[in-house]
């Protein structure tokens, strides 16, 4: 115990990649896979209920329940990251790639596999910047997602509303 490093408030805050020990990657893919499975169980009610909760709960989709388990998958997510990210980061982490997916999509299908391809480049780029400016590796992958983010406010509209405008002439 005395010659073990102790987590310190910069760590907690922030994150530690240096830090995460075999367990928190297997933690991490048990739980990308568990929330995989549910997505992919539970779409249609996932999608219903996330749009129109009293149309969904009307025609018999359990709302309270569903509403339950994407609360759960969401608490899993944060617990489960918390150490390679900190507390500080790990909603920007959730939260950027899907708005940048929803930013260039209305599709709900393609927004799940951009928002994950969005959210993995952002945490490879990150990384890798991060080893090579020698700076903190979760606030980088935040940073990363960011400029994704202003990329797709300044060109995204622009393709959104070009697609509608082809849509419209067809």
């Amino acid at each position: 115990l005395y010659g073990s490093p102790g987590r310190n408030a910069d760590a907690l805050l922030f994150g530690n990649v240096l830090g995460v020990t075999t367990s928190d990657v297997w933690l991490i893919i048990g739980v990308a896979l568990a929330t995989a499975a549910i997505v992919f169980f539970f779409y249609r009610q996932l999608l219903f209920t996330t749009f129109d909760t009293q149309v969904a709960a009307a025609t018999g989709v359990r709302t309270a329940w569903i509403d339950a388990l994407l609360m759960v998958v969401l608490s899993a997510t944060v617990l489960a990251t918390m150490n390679v990210m900190g507390v500080t980061l790990i909603a920007a982490t959730l939260v950027v790639p899907a708005v940048v997916a929803r930013m260039l999509t209305d599709s709900f299908g393609k927004m799940l596999a951009l928002s994950g391809l969005i959210g993995a480049v952002s945490g490879f780029v990150g990384m890798n910047a991060s080893y090579h400016l020698d700076v903190a590796s979760g606030p980088t992958i935040v940073l990363t997602s960011a400029c994704f983010f202003i990329v797709a406010y300044v060109f995204g509209g622009r393709f959104r509303r070009r697609a509608g405008t082809v849509a419209h002439v067809h």
